[in-house]
């Protein structure tokens, strides 16, 4: 009785590893295909090969032997990409008339000289291009949202549809979205100090308006995480900036000196080897943060009584790197396809789900509440929703 108890808390305890089948021949083949025919029909094919190869990696991916499905409408995406395309072309155009209209206006009413007449027409031009970012972004914004509420929706994992907030929430998903932006704007302006917040931000964006069937994912991480995680990568961040800023404070004072001979200045050899050095430390950070912000991310992740680990490792992300860009270099970009099917292999055999018993019972639940529902509801079938893929 002892043993069995014991045999059914190791059950209960161990996780399901995540599986990608992908092969690079089977990629290659999707993407030449791919290429041709885009290249082929100007751009116009491209909805149906983001679709052939969205659904090719979804259904590579296998938890307890089921893969994912994508059952995207690429025509219907077709269709809307001609709509926005039209759209947006038609707004810069009104934006670049009325522009020319209010510069003739002040060219007709206003007298001054040539100088004040220059400023006045740069200012209207300032003020015609604020109101085209803000136009962008709210456009951007809204087609971002749409997207993933597109994307997750035609998403489903054993009939089992994932979703992305829902109609009622879209106004504050929007909103939501704007900020991020905005704040991505912001952060080179605060020197990186946003960075920690956006990053938190947009993470529990991602996941906490995500659901599966009807259960929502939960993203406990808090700012103050993301902060000291960010801190740690400091000390592989700090030699970088020194490295770079010293050859620019060199040419700067060497512009400032017009030529003149400044003794604390630089030869050109060790600013060069500066830059040289400065490249792995940038590549050795970027790889720490992103292991480390993966495993924070997975870790704080739920989905009901499901809980997911990862076990990305810098070093392996370093070293798939320079293979990848140096495979990528030699063959000219034929390489991608092998160098997809390795990278994605990598990123999601290291993710676990666990308990192991706990997928199932939480399966046949969702199953049993899903099958209650209505069909053909707004957050699952969006006819505008439907016309918008913008991401890969």
């Amino acid at each position: 009785m002892i043993a069995q108890s014991r045999k059914n808390s190791l059950s209960n305890s161990e996780s399901i590893p995540i599986h990608f089948t992908g092969r690079t021949g089977e990629y290659f083949q999707i993407w030449l295909v791919n290429m041709a025919l885009t290249l082929a029909s100007f751009g116009l094919y491209m909805p149906w090969a983001r679709v052939r190869t969205r659904r090719y990696f979804l259904g590579q991916i296998r938890l307890q032997k089921s893969g994912l499905d994508y059952q995207a409408n690429p025509r219907a995406m077709f269709f809307g990409w001609l709509v926005i395309g039209l759209g947006l072309t038609l707004v810069n155009r009104f934006c670049d008339l009325l522009a020319l209209g209010l510069s003739s206006v002040v060219q007709h009413l206003v007298k001054g000289t040539w100088l004040e007449l220059m400023l006045l027409y740069g200012g209207v031009t300032l003020v015609v291009g604020l109101i085209v970012l803000v136009i962008q972004l709210l456009a951007l914004s809204w087609l971002l949202v749409q997207s993933l509420r597109y994307n997750s929706s035609k998403t489903s994992f054993r009939n089992l549809r994932f979703g992305f907030g829902s109609f009622d929430a879209r106004f504050r998903l929007w909103k939501e979205m704007l900020l991020l932006l905005v704040l991505r704007f912001l952060v080179p302006v605060s020197l990186g100090l946003l960075q920690p917040y956006v990053a938190w931000r947009w993470r529990r964006f991602l996941i906490q308006h995500r659901r599966f069937g009807t259960t929502p994912f939960a993203f406990t991480a808090t700012p103050s995480d993301f902060r000291r995680l960010h801190l740690g990568a400091l000390p592989f961040l700090l030699p970088a900036i020194a490295t770079i800023a010293t050859p620019l404070l060199s040419v700067a004072l060497l512009i400032r000196s017009r030529n003149q001979f400044v003794p604390w200045l630089i030869p050109w050899q060790i600013l060069t080897m500066l830059v040289l050095v400065s490249i792995p430390l940038v590549l050795i950070w970027s790889c720490w943060l992103e292991a480390r912000a993966a495993i924070l991310t997975w870790r704080c992740t739920r989905l009901g009584d499901l809980r997911f680990a990862c076990a990305w490792r810098a070093r392996d992300l370093l070293r798939l790197r320079l293979l990848h860009g140096l495979a990528l270099v030699v063959s000219l970009g034929l390489a991608w396809p092998w160098v997809r099917i390795r990278e994605t292999r990598y990123r999601l055999q290291r993710i676990s789900v666990s308990p192991a018993t706990a997928l199932d019972s939480f399966l046949a639940g969702e199953q049993e509440q899903v099958s209650a529902l209505a069909e053909g509801s707004f957050a699952m079938d969006d006819a505008m929703a439907g016309m918008i893929d913008i991401s890969l």
